[in-house]
């Protein structure tokens, strides 16, 4: 079994150490922020947080006389032992989210593949491709957009027991690239929302293949490579950069998340892109969650996540046994889709008490529980290192009355997603679409435009319109269905939910 093996001392967190040590050194601050530690502070935020956090809140500044006080060499320090300890050859904390940090790998890997193409082969700008599965997450769509590449999709799987995306087939991944002619990247999502990963290294190797990048949202997997029983991070199966969520999984501030990168000419290119994206005043806190939250997990993870796995099991366990509910479990890894899954994410279906996971969602608030989703038929739980057998069992007690409350009631047919509309053709490359000149549009007059702006139905959240594309009959009553369903639709150009912005032509 795989154990993570570590080359650099991780007793330390420098830059949680530099930061108390500013603190404990009682230096006056004539700097930001201008809450000045915590000495002017609402009456209520302060009793609400305390001081402690604002003690740490410093900009810029930090006590490390080995550093030279310098913050950037301490957060230097930090980020070797992070890629030490995430089996990277360099990380990246990010402080504005993996959004952040997905936006670097697009951006970057358009300039990494403008460095390989000469201008007279590309022609125009808008003809550097990537291959990407139509259900990546929305931050994605605007990387796109930044970077100016073209998306190639690959059509999702679907459950349709479980109404969630599986993961595409490795064919799928071979047909585009095959159809690619300015292939710069492979972008794959590992694992999805519900822990279900594909083959990685099936498409790391048809990338390494062609010469081309392999970039993986890992938001969800920042844990993996602390327990032997999870799936292998994304680094280990072939990725050239990941971006995590530590946030998400691990002991860390929310919106802290951290960027992997194992290859050494992106990395070369990060810093710079990293500084066009991220925010020049960034929470020092954020860092400081990141620096110990590692030292966390290369010190105890093994424990930590044993104990969640073991906690994850036996809630699924009982909840198969609650009549009417039902807990994914293992035999995922039997569709030929699903290469890894991760055993802590509980996916509970509702449909069997003639509930939405919507409804269910609302009816465990009341009884004080807050599940992460709600999907059409299912609602989703995430075991963490912070939960605990008290905290397991409130969600199970809350599940067993939901049934008790609901075993009676008439099966009323779950709400289906109609069939996914085949996409139009990309006429223009999002870049394009977003920054042309655009109007507003009825949905039901829309069939033959380019949209403007990604339209999806929530869930799943897979976009059935992308900036660029042409509007199809077919797109519009897939849409026109979701409404009449009740099915939530993002993307709406105003809130009479009737109209959608198309790109201006004329």
């Amino acid at each position: 079994m795989f154990k993570a093996q570590y080359r650099l001392d991780h007793s330390r967190a420098p830059f949680l150490e530099g930061l108390r040590q500013y603190s404990r050194d009682k230096i006056i601050p004539f700097h930001t922020p201008g809450h000045k530690q915590g000495r002017s502070l609402d009456s209520e935020l302060l009793l609400a947080l305390g001081k402690f956090p604002f003690l740490l809140d410093i900009s810029d500044e930090i006590a490390s006389p080995a550093h030279g006080n310098d913050s950037q060499k301490v957060l230097q320090e930090a980020e070797t032992l992070a890629a030490d300890a995430f089996g990277a050859k360099r990380t990246f904390f990010l402080h504005n989210g993996t959004t952040a940090g997905i936006h670097a790998m697009l951006l970057a890997a358009r300039q990494w593949a403008g460095r390989k193409l000469s201008v007279a082969e590309l022609g125009t700008e808008d003809e550097i491709e990537i291959v990407l599965p139509r259900s990546v997450h929305r931050s994605v769509l605007g990387g796109l957009v930044l970077a100016g590449l073209v998306p190639r999709f690959i059509p999702d799987s679907w459950d349709t027991e479980w109404s969630i995306p599986l993961p595409p087939p490795a064919q799928a991944w071979q047909a585009a690239a095959a159809n690619s002619q300015f292939l710069a990247a492979c972008f794959d999502t590992y694992p999805n929302y519900y822990g279900i990963a594909g083959h990685l290294q099936e498409v790391a190797g048809l990338a390494a293949g062609g010469d081309k990048l392999l970039l993986v949202d890992e938001a969800h997997g920042a844990h993996f490579r602390f327990h032997p029983s999870l799936p292998p991070t994304a680094l280990s199966l072939g990725a050239d950069a990941s971006a995590q969520s530590a946030h998400k999984v691990l002991g860390v501030l929310t919106q802290a998340s951290m960027l992997h990168v194992n290859n050494e000419e992106l990395a070369l290119l990060m810093p710079q892109v990293l500084g066009v994206l991220q925010s020049t005043s960034p929470s020092f806190l954020l860092y400081a969650s990141l620096d110990a939250g590692r030292r966390q997990m290369v010190q105890a993870g093994d424990k930590l996540w044993q104990r969640a796995l073991e906690l994850a099991s036996t809630a699924r366990e009982r909840i198969n046994r609650i009549p009417g509910l039902q807990c994914l479990g293992e035999e995922v890894l039997n569709r030929p889709e699903v290469g890894f899954w991760d055993p802590t994410k509980l996916l509970i279906r509702v449909d069997g008490l003639g509930l939405s996971g919507s409804q269910a969602e609302v009816l465990l608030r009341e009884k004080g529980i807050q599940v992460e989703l709600a999907g059409l038929n299912h609602v989703l739980a995430m075991i963490t290192i912070g939960d605990g057998p008290e905290e397991v069992e409130a969600l199970i007690k809350a599940l067993e009355e939901l049934a008790g409350e609901h075993s009676s009631c008439s099966r009323r047919s779950p709400v289906r997603l109609p069939q996914l509309p085949r996409p139009g053709e990309m006429l223009l490359s999002p870049r394009r679409a977003v920054l042309s000149p655009r109007r507003q549009i009825r949905l039901a007059d829309a069939a033959g435009e380019v949209a403007a702006e990604a339209v999806l139905p929530y869930p799943p959240g897979i976009p059935v319109l992308v900036p660029g594309e042409k509007i199809t009959p077919e797109t519009v009553d897939f849409l026109q269905e979701c409404r009449s369903q009740g099915i939530e639709v993002r993307g709406w150009a105003d809130t009479s939910k009737e109209t959608i912005w198309v790109v201006d032509g004329d």
